[in-house]
């Protein structure tokens, strides 16, 4: 029962992150995440080690996405963090995903294998579906701009679950 809460508190927390950023209120999906994350450590056993294993995550999401918007495959909207960065509501999206990595999304931290595919493909599909709702642009060609986000999220997902698991 658990997992199935945490799913779909996950998406509902993707769709705060979203449309909030989608609708100019770009700071709702963080705030939102950031009391889901309080929880979710209040919840933890092992609060010291989910907490830096989250931030640590966060960071390199962070990076990634930062990334990716660099290159020109997306446009997030609302304010980048530090003017190089992804914005906040992107961030929010990674912690909030990192929680889900002990519950139900943990059948995928159990092989990297599959992490990669799930972020190949997944990934894709979420920017698209987050274009859709207005929270970002992909880029032109949109094939090769997703392509390279698939590409990207094929890399770091892994990494994100490895440094969560230690």
């Amino acid at each position: 029962m658990r997992s199935l809460f945490d799913f779909l508190a996950f998406q509902a927390l993707w769709f705060v992150c979203v449309l909030g950023a989608a609708r100019g209120h770009e700071w709702a999906g963080p705030l939102c995440v950031l009391g889901w994350c309080a929880f979710c450590l209040a919840r933890s056993t092992r609060r010291g080690p989910e907490a830096r294993a989250l931030l640590v995550v966060v960071l390199l999401g962070t990076l990634a996405d930062s990334l990716i918007a660099r290159a020109g495959w997306l446009r997030y909207a609302g304010t980048s963090l530090a003017g190089c960065l992804a914005p906040a509501w992107i961030a929010a999206l990674w912690a909030a995903f990192a929680t889900t990595f002990q519950t139900s999304f943990a059948w995928v931290t159990k092989d990297l294998r599959l992490a990669s595919l799930l972020g190949a493909f997944a990934a894709p599909l979420s920017y698209w579906a987050g274009e859709r709702l207005g929270a970002l642009e992909i880029g032109s060609p949109r094939i090769l701009s997703l392509a390279c986000v698939g590409a990207v999220w094929a890399l770091a997902l892994p990494l994100a679950i490895r440094v969560y698991r230690r």
